[in-house]
């Protein structure tokens, strides 16, 4: 069996969350973990060590990005793609310079979610 890859799925709309969950499903990728803001995710992160973190930039209380800054203390090799419908450049730019390694434009479908996965994996 090939290797399975646990996901982290940070954003906080809860629909956004199943939506991602069951576009994940009978693919190499397991959702080992959501969180709807940035202090669940950063307890998940602790908790559950995954492979990849799917984080949504635009949250309330701790943004997307002020998170990926977090998580990349806690682990500087973490693997981090941010999704967003803002998707302004600066957004993106601030993201990729913390340290994300992937951008993904909402609405998310499952054909791009599992590319950009795919692609971030097989450049690690």
């Amino acid at each position: 069996m090939s290797k399975k890859y646990k996901v982290l799925v940070v954003d906080d709309s809860a629909a956004m969350r199943m939506l991602i969950t069951a576009s994940l499903q009978d693919s190499e990728f397991d959702v080992a973990a959501q969180a709807k803001n940035g202090e669940e995710a950063l307890k998940a992160f602790r908790d559950t060590a995954p492979d990849l973190v799917l984080l949504e930039i635009v949250m309330p209380g701790m943004s997307g990005v002020e998170t990926l800054e977090h998580i990349m203390v806690l682990n500087k090799n973490a693997v981090v793609i941010m999704a967003s419908s803002m998707g302004t450049d600066d957004a993106v730019q601030e993201a990729l310079k913390a340290g994300a390694r992937n951008f993904l434009q909402k609405p998310i479908e499952q054909e791009a979610l599992l590319k950009v996965l795919r692609t971030t994996v097989s450049s690690l």
